[in-house]
């Protein structure tokens, strides 16, 4: 880049920079491609997407706000961007040309290390009039970016980010491993008393995936196949829940988990679409003190009676959840039909559904589709008493775990 004299500025140099990491390059793609997580982790994203679709493609637009360099300065910083390069585990690079006279190119990379190791880099360089009217505003705004984003990135994947992972429960180690896929927030807390019960008696792993940053609901499956293959060799039994049964139907139909027998607790072929519209846009809105605050009363509202439940796990960590993430997963389940999915489940299959659930648009009409979907030999449908979609009163809860166990019963 040169100025009027034709010579080099260095003024004009890049900003760039980069850290290394101790995880695979495939757990960072998966938590910088979670566009709209971005404000999660990078300090200098106070929110983002793409359009359309949501996900990372070239000749997308990115959409984004910068918070401010400083946290006593008020301002926020819109910007438009068209992604150019999108080649996945590699590299990301948009341009900046919405502002008359105000080039930018800005680059993300990354990059496999070898034994489990990667390398996540910031580059951004500018020109035009504009620019070089504001080079001091824009060089430091730039060296904002860069520093947050690696940062950031940095900090992310030492809590764990980007990844789902496996957590034992219980002590038993002999007999076929229960595989558990919770609810929404992507804690046990939705099946914690399940879980609970079921780990005296065989081997439990429940898939945490409160820090996963998919793109998409088919990502995450696939991740999920991925994580059990990696650590449980053979077969095993699989109980999900809510999102947990969809993720787990994909996983087994589609990305070749093999199960022995499933249980899926308050699945669905169809969502109750305007409701959960409503819950993420309550959500979206409210400041996170807020949300937590909400959060209790709106999952009641979602997901149907509470009982003697106030103190089930399930409440005390959906506060605990990040409200970006929420919304996202919600979304993967908004205007579609998940009935294909359920279809692909090979396996002998118990399916318990709570007989005040809230959360499909039309009770009756959700059971006649999925006792179809559940009519091969060995499987069946149950509806729980006193139930909403998440099992929260005691007495559906040991209704869950009787039938439960009767179902996977001893080993073959």
């Amino acid at each position: 880049m040169r100025g009027e004299s034709g010579r080099r500025r260095r003024d004009d140099a890049p900003v760039e920079g980069h850290v290394d990491l101790d995880v695979p390059v495939d757990q960072v793609w998966r938590l910088f491609a979670d566009v709209a997580g971005w404000s999660g982790w990078n300090g200098c994203i106070s929110g983002a997407r793409v359009v359309p679709g949501g996900r990372l493609a070239a000749g997308a637009t990115l959409v984004w706000a910068f918070r401010p360099i400083r946290r006593r300065y008020l301002y926020r910083l819109p910007a438009i961007a068209r992604l150019v390069v999108v080649e996945p585990e590699r590299e990301v690079t948009w341009e900046v040309t919405a502002l008359p006279g105000f080039h930018a190119r800005h680059t993300y990379s990354f990059a496999d290390l070898g034994g489990g190791r990667s390398r996540f880099g910031s580059w951004e360089q500018a020109s035009g009039p504009l620019y070089r009217g504001l080079r001091r505003f824009w060089t430091a705004h730039f060296r904002f970016v860069c520093e947050e984003s690696v940062a950031g990135a940095a900090a992310a994947v030492r809590r764990g980010e980007g990844a789902a992972r496996l957590v034992r429960h219980g002590s038993p180690t002999s007999g076929v491993p229960l595989v558990v896929v919770p609810g929404m927030d992507g804690s046990v807390g939705t099946v914690a008393p399940l879980v609970e019960r079921l780990a005296q008696s065989r081997p439990v792993l429940v898939v945490d995936y409160t820090t996963e940053r998919n793109a998409s609901l088919e990502d995450f499956s696939r991740e999920v196949a991925e994580l059990v293959r990696a650590h449980v060799p053979g077969e095993v039994d699989v109980l999900a829940a809510s999102l947990g049964s969809i993720a787990a139907a994909q996983a087994i139909g589609d990305h070749g988990l093999p199960a022995r027998r499933v249980v899926l607790v308050g699945t669905f072929t169809r969502v109750a679409d305007t409701r959960l519209r409503a819950n993420n846009l309550l959500v979206a809105v409210s400041p996170r003190r807020v949300y937590q605050a909400l959060a209790p009363l709106l999952m009641a509202w979602v997901c149907g009676p509470v009982g003697d439940g106030r103190r089930h796990a399930f409440f005390r960590n959906v506060r605990r959840s990040d409200p970006t993430q929420v919304v996202k997963r919600t979304r993967w389940e908004i205007g579609r039909d998940f009935a294909p999915e359920l279809a692909k489940i090979a396996a002998p299959t118990l399916v318990l559904m709570g007989e005040r659930d809230r959360f499909v648009p039309d009770l009756d009409e959700q059971l006649d589709v999925l006792r179809r979907l559940v009519s091969r030999p060995g499987s069946e449908l149950r509806t729980v008493a006193g139930a909403g979609h998440v099992l929260l009163p005691s007495a559906a809860v040991d209704a869950a775990v009787a039938a439960a166990e009767a179902f996977l019963g001893p080993e073959p």
